[in-house]
């Protein structure tokens, strides 16, 4: 009887699925056959009246049965996935598949064998047919299992590998927020219009001007940190954000209210850094661009998730889709990075006037 090809660099090109490696498919098939048939050529040397060319149709026979087999077990496997359930469905199901799969290599193998030696004039004589399949089928039982596992690594290395991917692409996308971020707050006019207001206001009220370079300080500190988690607790993220808040009502004394809600028990929940100030500074860029009214923020917990509310009561905006290029935009990206099919972000007018912005996404403890 012939032994069985090794299956792992089918499976590899099956999962791979691309033009080149399908082209060089059956080539692969014909040289590790041609391969194992040198091999059986060796072991039998010292065997008298076995032809060199019989273990070549032997090896190559099972070898190219077994590589055509292995797309239709990937497309099995597909549909009754190994790490599926329930397990005992998936179970039966392959069973029955590697029965299924062994009889038609030896269907396959006998036809190939039975053709080439038909060719050169001679009967192949594979024995007892019942106790040849049981044969077969112990060995086939094994090659289909590894072929199940290949799949199965091949795949969770795909899936590793795409989350690798990911992971890279949201620690680009932060770290070029974190240099807007940074570009934003050390622009020479904030902090002329920012030093200014403090300078006016220590005239006023020593301790509002006290107040402001605080809050000042605390912004640059900010701007400046190294951090590089992609999650920080929410208390830190309010206390920037109130910074912010602060610096703004300051700049805009008299005019401008800010309004901050929060479910009691949040602070410890890790959240994405730096998402509520930019919703904030878009709320006053583009609805209050005076600095006249009311900026509101509510944070809340809604079964497993966090929500966002930022709503002003300015112009509002004139188109609320999230364009390429604004900071929502970037927002949105983050989001679709840390929590995929697991978020909402959504922009809506205010009645009577202004601006709703609402997010949400899966708290994590």
């Amino acid at each position: 009887m012939a032994s069985h090809p090794e299956v792992l660099p089918a499976v590899v090109s099956v999962a791979r699925g691309s033009r080149s490696t399908w082209a060089i498919y059956p080539v692969v098939a014909v040289l590790l056959g041609l391969y194992l048939g040198i091999n059986q050529i060796i072991g039998l040397r010292n065997e008298t009246g076995i032809e060199p060319w019989k273990p070549l149709v032997w090896e190559l026979s099972s070898a190219i049965v077994v590589f055509s087999l292995i797309p239709l077990v990937v497309r099995f496997e597909r549909r009754f996935r190994i790490d599926g359930r329930p397990r005992r469905r998936i179970l039966l199901a392959h069973l029955g598949a590697a029965a299924v799969f062994s009889a038609l290599h030896v269907a396959g193998m006998l036809l190939l064998r039975n053709l080439a030696y038909s060719l050169a004039g001679q009967h192949y004589n594979f024995g007892n047919l019942g106790l040849g399949a049981i044969y077969e089928f112990q060995k086939d039982a094994i090659t289909y299992g590894v072929i199940l596992v290949v799949i199965f690594a091949i795949r969770e290395f795909q899936v590793r590998r795409r989350s690798e991917l990911r992971a890279a692409e949201l620690a680009n996308e932060l770290s070029l927020a974190r240099l807007k971020h940074l570009t934003a707050q050390v622009d020479p006019h904030f902090l002329f219009n920012a030093l200014n207001a403090i300078s006016n206001r220590m005239h006023e009220d020593v301790d509002a001007a006290d107040r402001m370079i605080s809050d000042l300080g605390a912004l640059l500190r900010a701007a400046y940190d190294s951090d590089n988690h992609v999650l920080v607790p929410l208390a830190r993220e309010l206390d920037w954000l109130r910074g912010y808040a602060g610096m703004m009502t300051e700049r805009y004394r008299g005019q401008l209210a800010f309004h901050l809600d929060v479910m009691p028990g949040l602070e410890a929940l890790e959240v994405p850094r730096l998402l509520l100030q930019p919703l904030v500074e878009n709320a006053l860029r583009h609805g209050l661009g005076a600095g006249r009214g009311n900026v509101w923020v509510h944070v809340v917990q809604i079964g497993a998730d966090i929500h966002y509310t930022i709503s002003d009561d300015g112009s509002g905006l004139a188109d609320a889709a999230v364009r390429p290029g604004t900071g929502l935009s970037n927002i949105a990206r983050r989001l679709e990075l840390l929590f995929p099919a697991a978020h909402t972000f959504t922009l809506t007018a205010r009645q009577p006037k202004g601006t709703v912005v609402t997010l949400s996404f899966p708290a994590k403890h």
